[in-house]
């Protein structure tokens, strides 16, 4: 009896169940398969794991093996290049994904200010301030919730307990004085 015969009797036994026949398959064909898979990805540990799913799929397989009276071990390699392009593809895939994300990335605007505006702003607010407390805390309050915060004249009206007429009065005297101010200070 032949060593090819002695293998692929060990096939047809792991095909009808026989776990001790599969991992003498293992321990005969893993150096094989794993020095194959390495030839075509050049990578070691990817290597490994494929040539560890090689064998798992032969097993979760077994039962669909035919003997057409080639060594079982071009069956291993079969499964393992099938293994390898189906790899190649996913890490293909994954590549180009990369690349159109980061295209997608590189067409958000970037809406961060400039250390240059970023220093303007701070000096516009370090002036409005200034300003601001110019004016009596009653109308500095009222030009704050309006145009710092947000609110409406009828959200003034009830936060300070004046009426919507006096909020804008207080409003057009606080934006005129502001005005004065700043004419005062360009000069």
């Amino acid at each position: 009896m032949s060593e090819e015969t002695n293998v692929s009797e060990l096939m047809l036994s792991a095909k009808h169940g026989d776990t001790d026949a599969f991992a003498l398959l293992y321990q005969q064909f893993f150096t094989p398969v794993y020095r194959y898979v390495l030839s075509k990805l050049n990578d070691k540990s990817e290597a490994e794991d494929l040539a560890q799913t090689v064998f798992v799929r032969a097993f979760e397989a077994k039962e669909r093996y035919q003997d057409r009276g080639k060594s079982p071990l071009a069956y291993f390699f079969t499964i393992a290049r099938n293994l390898i392009i189906n790899y190649q593809q996913k890490k293909r895939d994954i590549t180009l994904r990369k690349e159109e994300s980061l295209s997608l990335f590189e067409q958000i605007p970037d809406e961060r200010k400039n250390p240059h505006e970023q220093i303007q702003e701070k000096e516009k607010n370090t002036a409005l301030s200034a300003l601001l407390k110019k004016l009596k805390p009653a109308h500095r309050e009222i030009i704050e919730l309006k145009f710092l915060k947000g609110y409406s004249n009828a959200d003034i009206a009830k936060k300070t307990k004046k009426s919507e007429a006096n909020v804008r009065q207080i409003q057009v005297r606080a934006l005129r004085k502001l005005q004065s101010h700043l004419s005062l200070s360009q000069k």
